[in-house]
């Protein structure tokens, strides 16, 4: 089976039952950062994306096969896979440990920023057009970062060093998202992100045996589930139906959906975590997520398809 953009001719406009699995990617999308808050108490962050990894492997192995896509990397390209793998485990391990040390929404909200160094990067490195849309997005999306990073400063201690740590990792993630672009051609998405997977992994395993001198801290059911949601529902689940979502339909109309995630993991997190909810909050998450709205919008309207991939992690 054949999985990937459609061309423009086969693809059906998004429909009912497409618009409420692309809603639902999002929302598990936005619970990650939720599930990662509830696993760290009792397993290390790296640990943590470790044991993600692991329970993704037979899931990515199965979409190799499903989709016909080759389980091996063509030896020519073991280097250009050993990058993908090093932005996998610097861009996963910033993500959990910068969530550890912050908010699970306000993390969702600024790993949500890759969208927006995607358009800049794809323009400069890919050849996409910048429409003036797209360029009002960067604008709005970089206004909703700078509210969000003010508050902590203003209020004094809060969790500004892990924003700063997330908003890293969501900026990792745009460059890996563009240099995945540029070597698709070599090495079949499934199977790169099956590598990825299975070269980070054992990295994670070990370097949280190093630092934290474990990769279990204790057994608790939150932990058992925050890991779970991650390797299944994340990395398995919506992985797949992102997939057959734009096989099926144009994937700007996917991508304009993207906004939703930041706002169900402030949701999630207020909801779950009694995290709470401020007016700069909900100033700079609406700002980012018109910014990945306009840009996702005005990326469609300059290019016929997208990448099913630019969700992949």
């Amino acid at each position: 089976m054949e999985i990937g953009p459609s061309p423009a001719s086969r693809s059906k406009p998004l429909d009912a039952a497409g618009l409420g699995a692309a809603v639902l990617c999002c929302a598990i999308w936005g619970g990650n950062a939720v599930a990662v808050k509830f696993t760290v108490p009792d397993v290390p962050p790296l640990a943590c994306a470790g044991w993600r990894f692991l329970l993704a492997l037979p899931i990515l192995v199965a979409v190799c096969r499903w989709t016909g896509r080759p389980l091996a990397v063509p030896r020519a390209a073991w280097g250009v896979m050993a990058i993908h793998v090093a932005l996998t485990i610097v861009q996963i391990g910033s993500f959990n440990w910068g969530t550890a040390l912050g908010q699970a929404g306000r993390s969702s909200v600024f790993i949500n920023v890759h969208p927006l160094v995607v358009a800049p990067l794809a323009w400069l490195w890919l050849g996409e057009r910048m429409t003036g849309r797209g360029l009002a997005g960067l604008i709005a999306a970089a206004l909703g970062v700078a509210v969000l990073v003010s508050e902590p400063i203003l209020r004094g201690g809060g969790s500004l060093t892990g924003d700063l740590i997330v908003l890293a990792s969501g900026i990792v993630f745009g460059c890996q998202t563009v240099f995945q672009k540029k070597t698709f051609h070599r090495i079949p998405a499934p199977t790169m992100l099956l590598w990825q997977t299975i070269g980070a992994m054992p990295f994670f395993l070990a370097l949280s045996w190093l630092i934290d001198g474990t990769v279990v801290e204790r057994y608790s059911h939150q932990a058992m589930l925050g890991i779970l949601y991650q390797g299944i529902m994340v990395s398995g689940f919506c992985f797949t139906v992102w997939m057959i979502l734009l096989n099926r339909h144009p994937a700007g109309q996917l991508a304009t959906l993207a906004f939703l995630t930041p706002l169900f993991g402030i949701t999630f997190g207020c909801l779950a975590r009694g995290e709470p909810f401020t007016w700069p909050l909900g100033l700079g998450a609406a700002l980012v997520g018109l910014g990945i709205h306009l840009t996702a919008s005005g990326s469609a309207s300059a290019r016929r398809g997208a990448s099913w991939e630019d969700r992949s992690n």
